[in-house]
């Protein structure tokens, strides 16, 4: 859940961990919120958009210029790693996670030990946490009898 509580005529911005390089630094104003997304509208007229609210900041006082703090994208994932996913919008449980496939701000994932042939194509990058290949191998060797 945000930690901001967002009402109708709310000046926001979109949140630069979550969303892609071409919504940052754009105002917009809360519409009105439908079953999940919030429905915003740009002051100046341009094009609106529908968003998670857990994915938007307080945009900053009127007149002042939006400055948005981008972090460096996290490095390459290689094939085959395993992740933990985290992010209130994350509806595939607490399992461990393998990637199949980096397409730098997404990622596509499957359940460790497989999930009935379904995976997740576009999880952002964002909220992925690389498991460290040595307490993988540490927890998997008591239920392999074999040891690194």
């Amino acid at each position: 859940m945000s930690e901001h509580e967002f009402v109708i005529g709310d000046r926001v911005i979109c949140d630069p961990a979550q969303t892609p390089p071409r919504l940052h630094g754009v105002v917009y104003v809360i519409d009105r919120f439908g079953p999940v997304n919030a429905i915003l509208s740009r002051p100046d007229g341009g094009q609106g958009l529908r968003i998670h609210p857990s994915a938007l900041l307080p945009a900053p006082a009127a007149g002042t210029a939006v400055v948005t703090n981008v972090p460096l994208p996290p490095p390459p994932l290689d094939l085959g790693s395993v992740v933990t996913v985290a992010s209130p919008r994350w509806t595939g449980g607490t399992d461990l996670h393998v990637v199949l496939a980096d397409h730098g701000d997404t990622v596509k994932l499957v359940r460790l030990g497989g999930n009935g042939g379904r995976y997740w194509p576009k999880v952002p990058r964002a909220w992925l946490t690389p498991v460290a290949a040595d307490a993988l191998s540490a927890a998997v060797a008591p239920r392999t009898g074999t040891a690194r």
